[in-house]
Protein backbone atom coordinates (compact mmCIF):
# COMPACT_ATOMS: atom_id res chain seq x y z
CA UNK A 1 0.00 0.00 0.00
CA UNK A 2 1.55 3.26 -1.09
CA UNK A 3 0.44 6.34 0.78
CA UNK A 4 1.81 9.78 1.17
CA UNK A 5 4.25 9.86 4.03
CA UNK A 6 2.30 12.29 6.13
CA UNK A 7 -0.94 10.35 5.77
CA UNK A 8 0.54 7.16 7.20
CA UNK A 9 2.00 8.86 10.23
CA UNK A 10 -1.11 10.95 10.91
CA UNK A 11 -3.52 8.01 10.90
CA UNK A 12 -1.41 5.32 12.55
CA UNK A 13 0.46 4.94 15.80
CA UNK A 14 2.54 2.09 17.19
CA UNK A 15 -0.41 0.54 18.98
CA UNK A 16 -2.70 0.57 15.95
CA UNK A 17 0.04 -0.90 13.79
CA UNK A 18 0.62 -3.68 16.32
CA UNK A 19 -3.10 -4.45 16.39
CA UNK A 20 -3.21 -4.68 12.58
CA UNK A 21 -0.17 -6.96 12.48
CA UNK A 22 -1.58 -9.20 15.19
CA UNK A 23 -5.03 -9.39 13.59
CA UNK A 24 -3.38 -10.24 10.26
CA UNK A 25 -1.24 -13.02 11.72
CA UNK A 26 -3.93 -14.47 13.98
CA UNK A 27 -6.66 -14.47 11.33
CA UNK A 28 -4.73 -16.45 8.73
CA UNK A 29 -6.46 -19.73 9.60
CA UNK A 30 -10.03 -18.67 10.35
CA UNK A 31 -10.16 -15.36 8.50
CA UNK A 32 -11.00 -13.49 11.69
CA UNK A 33 -10.00 -13.05 15.32
CA UNK A 34 -12.12 -12.48 18.42
CA UNK A 35 -11.64 -10.04 21.31
CA UNK A 36 -10.58 -12.69 23.81
CA UNK A 37 -7.80 -14.17 21.66
CA UNK A 38 -6.59 -10.76 20.52
CA UNK A 39 -6.51 -9.47 24.11
CA UNK A 40 -4.49 -12.51 25.23
CA UNK A 41 -2.05 -12.19 22.35
CA UNK A 42 -1.44 -8.48 22.92
CA UNK A 43 -1.49 -8.68 26.71
CA UNK A 44 -4.29 -6.12 27.03
CA UNK A 45 -7.85 -6.15 28.36
CA UNK A 46 -10.86 -7.05 26.25
CA UNK A 47 -12.11 -3.52 26.84
CA UNK A 48 -8.94 -2.17 25.23
CA UNK A 49 -9.43 -4.48 22.28
CA UNK A 50 -13.04 -3.34 21.87
CA UNK A 51 -12.01 0.31 21.98
CA UNK A 52 -9.18 -0.12 19.48
CA UNK A 53 -11.35 -2.25 17.21
CA UNK A 54 -13.87 0.57 17.03
CA UNK A 55 -11.09 3.03 16.15
CA UNK A 56 -9.78 0.72 13.43
CA UNK A 57 -13.30 0.24 12.09
CA UNK A 58 -13.78 4.02 11.94
CA UNK A 59 -10.66 4.19 9.73
CA UNK A 60 -12.06 1.37 7.52
CA UNK A 61 -9.22 -0.95 8.52
CA UNK A 62 -11.38 -3.71 10.04
CA UNK A 63 -14.94 -4.94 10.07
CA UNK A 64 -16.63 -6.29 13.19
CA UNK A 65 -19.51 -8.73 13.00
CA UNK A 66 -20.79 -10.91 15.86
CA UNK A 67 -17.53 -10.52 17.76
CA UNK A 68 -15.43 -11.41 14.74
CA UNK A 69 -12.78 -8.89 13.77
CA UNK A 70 -11.66 -9.05 10.15
CA UNK A 71 -9.23 -6.88 8.25
CA UNK A 72 -10.66 -4.85 5.39
CA UNK A 73 -8.75 -4.76 2.10
CA UNK A 74 -7.21 -1.48 3.28
CA UNK A 75 -6.29 -3.01 6.66
CA UNK A 76 -4.82 -6.10 5.01
CA UNK A 77 -2.62 -3.99 2.73
CA UNK A 78 -1.44 -1.83 5.62
CA UNK A 79 -0.69 -4.88 7.79
CA UNK A 80 1.41 -6.39 4.99
CA UNK A 81 3.24 -3.07 4.58
CA UNK A 82 4.07 -2.94 8.30
CA UNK A 83 5.16 -6.58 8.29
CA UNK A 84 7.34 -5.94 5.23
CA UNK A 85 9.02 -3.01 6.99
CA UNK A 86 9.75 -5.27 9.94
CA UNK A 87 11.15 -8.09 7.81
CA UNK A 88 13.29 -5.79 5.66
CA UNK A 89 14.84 -4.34 8.82
CA UNK A 90 15.25 -7.82 10.28
CA UNK A 91 17.04 -8.92 7.11
CA UNK A 92 19.39 -5.93 7.25
CA UNK A 93 20.14 -6.24 10.96
CA UNK A 94 20.81 -9.98 10.77
CA UNK A 95 22.66 -10.20 7.45
CA UNK A 96 24.43 -6.85 7.31
CA UNK A 97 25.05 -5.99 10.94
CA UNK A 98 25.31 -9.52 12.31
CA UNK A 99 22.76 -9.15 15.09
CA UNK A 100 21.53 -12.45 16.49
CA UNK A 101 18.05 -13.57 15.43
CA UNK A 102 16.14 -12.50 18.57
CA UNK A 103 18.00 -9.19 18.81
CA UNK A 104 17.44 -8.46 15.10
CA UNK A 105 13.73 -9.23 15.55
CA UNK A 106 13.39 -7.01 18.63
CA UNK A 107 15.18 -4.07 16.96
CA UNK A 108 13.11 -4.50 13.78
CA UNK A 109 10.00 -4.38 15.96
CA UNK A 110 10.96 -0.83 16.95
CA UNK A 111 12.22 0.33 13.56
CA UNK A 112 9.14 -0.78 11.61
CA UNK A 113 7.09 1.95 13.28
CA UNK A 114 9.37 4.87 12.45
CA UNK A 115 10.46 3.95 8.94
CA UNK A 116 9.27 6.26 6.18
CA UNK A 117 8.31 4.94 2.75
CA UNK A 118 11.42 6.58 1.32
CA UNK A 119 13.72 4.87 3.83
CA UNK A 120 12.00 1.52 3.41
CA UNK A 121 12.34 1.73 -0.37
CA UNK A 122 16.01 2.79 -0.17
CA UNK A 123 16.87 0.03 2.30
CA UNK A 124 14.98 -2.54 0.25
CA UNK A 125 16.86 -1.49 -2.90
CA UNK A 126 20.19 -1.57 -1.05
CA UNK A 127 19.47 -5.12 0.09
CA UNK A 128 18.52 -6.27 -3.42
CA UNK A 129 14.83 -6.80 -2.65
CA UNK A 130 15.10 -9.96 -0.51
CA UNK A 131 12.17 -12.35 -0.78
CA UNK A 132 12.33 -13.64 2.81
CA UNK A 133 13.37 -12.57 6.27
CA UNK A 134 16.21 -14.42 8.01
CA UNK A 135 13.56 -16.60 9.69
CA UNK A 136 12.12 -17.59 6.30
CA UNK A 137 9.04 -15.35 6.41
CA UNK A 138 7.85 -13.76 3.18
CA UNK A 139 8.57 -10.08 2.57
CA UNK A 140 5.28 -9.06 0.95
CA UNK A 141 6.68 -6.00 -0.82
CA UNK A 142 9.09 -8.23 -2.74
CA UNK A 143 6.79 -11.07 -3.74
CA UNK A 144 4.26 -10.73 -6.53
CA UNK A 145 1.93 -13.38 -5.13
CA UNK A 146 1.41 -11.52 -1.84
Amino acid sequence: MKKSEGARFKTMNFSREDYLKTIYKMSKDKGYVNNKDLAESLGVSRTSVSEMSRKLKAKDLVSIDKGRIKLSAKGDALAKDIISRHRIWEYFLFNNLGLAGKKAHDEAELLEHVTSDELKDALNKYLGYPKQSPRGNIIYDNNEES
